[in-house]
Formats: structure tokens, sequence, C-alpha cells
């Protein structure tokens, strides 16, 4: 009998702390190009984004950040991307992101605790190594780089969502791309949507030591792999 009410006073904990995370989630914004027609700027309230040169000064970018369409065919034309506008004389839409060639920027009206991007996969060679790799970079009000994550889609993993989440609104701008290793491998990612919140949101650890059991380990799996609406 005692052991039946532990378990039963660990459910109830269980599902407060799985309510509490899901409202918390409840109030990030999302900025999701899907909103904007095709070859649009997009120009959210409280967040401005950039396309921003990358490693190189060849096909510098004009600024602007469009909703455009997967332009290899991977994706349906209904699924829109964040891209960019290579500066003329070449006069070109981009919808991949790659360091080498522009960065998109995010730069908040002010600091926030949580951000999130969901990146997706520009080729589908398969195999063992992982032919996407990409990054966000995190800084503070003083531009001081404060965070960073790594993206890789391995093998045949097609999307996945990363995340920053720190205690107390500290971000101020974000600075996403693809890797570029060498010339024989095409970095190229991605991305679709950016997630924002000034209040802290639990990060997926804190949810784990709540929750506990394997229950909350797929709900938690379920959460981080689940395709963006």
């Amino acid at each position: 009998m005692r052991m039946v009410r532990v378990l039963g006073l660990f459910a109830v904990v269980a599902g407060l702390s799985l309510w509490g995370s899901q409202d918390a989630h409840a109030g990030i914004v999302w900025v999701n190009p899907d909103d904007y027609a095709v070859g649009s700027q997009i120009t959210p309230p409280f967040v401005t984004l950039t396309a921003v040169l990358g490693n190189t000064t060849q096909n510098p970018p004009d600024g602007r950040v469009l909703a455009l369409v997967d332009d290899k065919g991977h994706y349906p034309s209904t699924i829109h991307f964040f891209g960019w506008h290579v500066l003329p004389p070449v006069d070109t839409d981009q919808v991949s992101w790659r360091g080498k060639w522009a960065n998109l920027q995010a730069v908040f009206d002010s600091p926030v605790s949580y951000v999130a991007m969901d990146f997706y996969r520009n080729d589908f060679y398969g195999g063992s190594n992982p032919d996407e790799i990409g990054f966000i970079l995190a800084f503070d009000a003083a531009n001081n780089l404060i965070w960073n994550e790594w993206v890789y889609l391995e093998q045949f993993e097609d999307w996945k969502t990363v995340e920053i989440s720190l205690p107390s609104p500290q971000i101020k701008k974000v600075v996403a791309g693809g890797v570029y290793v060498k010339k024989s491998i095409d970095q190229d990612i991605l991305i679709r949507r950016l997630g924002y919140s000034i209040e802290p949101i639990p990060e997926p650890s804190t949810l784990v030591a709540l929750v506990g059991g394997a229950g909350a380990l797929a709900l938690l799996r379920r959460r981080k792999t689940r395709r963006p609406a």
C-alpha cells in the first residue's frame, strides 16, 4: 500500500511538472516563414532579421531575409524557409545558409531567455557521415558571445529543433547558418522557424529531473523531434 501511495504521489508530481512545462512552452513566439508570401521580406515585430556576410566577399547578401521555397524540390512548395538575396549584378535568391556565403542574424528589441531554430537537411546523400552541419551563436547586449550550439543532422535525420535556454533574459542577438568545411562537401542547411521567449523556458534536462522515468523520456523525445507545424 505504501508503494502504491508513493507511485501515486510521483504521478501527481510528474503531471504537475509536465503541465507546467507545457504551459511555459505555450508562451514561445514563433517567426514562421510560412506566414509570408514566397519572395517577400520577413519583417516580424520585436525581432529584426538580417542576412549578414559570411567568410567571403563573393556573392554578398543585400541584407533582406526572404520567405523562399526549397529550390531543390526536397520539400513541398507549401513549406517556406528563411532565405536571402545576393546583391546585383548576381541578383539571385538563395534558400540555403552557409558560413562561407551568408548567415542569418536576429536582433531582439530587448534580451530574451530562450531561442529555438528548426534546421532542415538541404541534401539527401545519406551515408554514415553528417553532411549537414550548422550552428547558433548567442550574444548579449554588449555583443559578447555567451552561448553556442552546434547542429549535426546525422545520416537520415531530416531536421531538428535546436534550443538555447538561459535562466534570465541575456540573449540580444543570435547568428545562425551552415558550416563550410571543404569544397567537396556541401554543408548548406535550411532554417524554417525562429522561436523566442523573454521568460525562461525549462531546459530538457530539468524536465527529465522533475518528471523522471521512461515515460518522461519518451515524452521529451517526442517534443524534441516532432515535425514543426
